[in-house]
């Protein structure tokens, strides 16, 4: 068997060029000891969001942005536009959970990111399951897509209610406010009586049949977005009792391994100009070298090997199309 060597290569990301050197195997790869490889791997991480998941977390919150772009929307109460980068959804049981968590999932979330492909062409998204104070669990949903919050919330009650949450929802309105409106006094320090008066009317009109089991608003005005999400992504706060998958995200988004180049004379020039002109953060590890840069660096004429990969790279991985930023020069 030939031995193995060394190729150095580059990986280039939106915010960071990676610089290292790969093992290139001509021949058969030596066989793993399957001792080693062949045990059992628990989806149960008790709560915690491991160090590794947390990376992986970071880098698909760090393309989801770049791939969200500024977006204007109508906001058709107020006749008025707003802007917003990615949408920050919650989904929750309108009545206590009595499946495990991980049928929760299967049934329901899959279901319901299905539908919103379909629905809303959501292609690009990152979710994270937590428990509420209540134990029931809930979901928050990162996507880079506007989505009609009522058709929504229709939709995410008629899945739940495969597993019958919202007739149970139903049923307990009925019974709790058979007598007419009944203040839930232990609320009201985060829910004031006229709010409650006017959620009781509703509720009445469609016989209960609507819960409001979702939340949708714009994330935009945040200093840095990255930083806020990563942060609430990867919390273990009420995680507590939490079974199975903390997080997913689409395909794409699991696995960026960038675009990745050999280092040959054209790309070495091309780091050097960059590396020259404005003079990045750079951190020394073992085993690798990250440069830190802007999407502007990466756009510089001086740039145009490393620009033209990062735009072919977006192309294949995620059909997105660089050629508004192609560079003058």
């Amino acid at each position: 068997m030939a031995e193995p060597f060394i190729v150095p290569m580059v990986a280039i990301h939106p915010n960071r060029i990676n610089i290292y050197s790969e093992v290139n195997w001509d021949g058969v790869r030596p066989k793993r000891n399957p001792s080693k490889y062949l045990l059992g791997v628990s989806n149960d991480h008790k709560g915690k969001v491991s160090k590794v998941a947390k990376r992986k977390i970071g880098k698909a919150i760090e393309y989801l942005l770049f791939l969200a772009g500024d977006k204007r929307l109508p906001d058709t109460p107020h006749g008025k536009f707003f802007k917003f980068k990615l949408s920050f959804i919650t989904l929750t049981l309108p009545s206590v959970q009595i499946h495990s968590d991980n049928e929760i999932k299967e049934k329901c979330l899959n279901h319901f990111l299905i539908e919103a492909r379909k629905k809303w062409n959501v292609r690009n998204y990152i979710w994270r399951a937590e428990k509420q104070k209540n134990g029931n669990l809930h979901f928050h949903i990162l996507t880079d897509r506007f989505i009609p919050w009522s058709e929504m919330r229709d939709c995410w009650n008629r899945i739940v209610n495969k597993l019958d949450y919202v007739n149970r929802y139903r049923d307990e309105m009925r019974k709790f406010h058979e007598g007419g409106f009944k203040v839930r006094a232990h609320l009201l320090k985060n829910w004031e009586y006229k709010a409650q008066i006017k959620a009781y009317k509703k509720g009445k009109a469609n016989d209960w049949n609507s819960p409001n089991s979702t939340d949708i608003h714009a994330v935009y005005k945040i200093r840095d977005i990255k930083a806020y999400i990563s942060k609430y992504c990867t919390k273990d706060e009420q995680n507590e009792g939490l079974i199975g998958r903390l997080w997913g995200c689409n395909q794409e988004l699991s696995s960026i391994p960038g675009a990745q180049l050999v280092r040959d004379s054209q790309v070495d020039s091309a780091l050097t100009a960059l590396f020259d002109k404005y003079n990045p953060d750079v951190y020394n590890g073992e085993y690798f070298t990250t440069c830190f840069i802007s999407f502007d660096m990466l756009q510089d004429p001086c740039s145009a090997a490393l620009f033209n990969a990062f735009a072919s790279f977006l192309n294949n991985h995620f059909s997105y199309n660089l050629q508004k930023y192609i560079p003058d020069g």
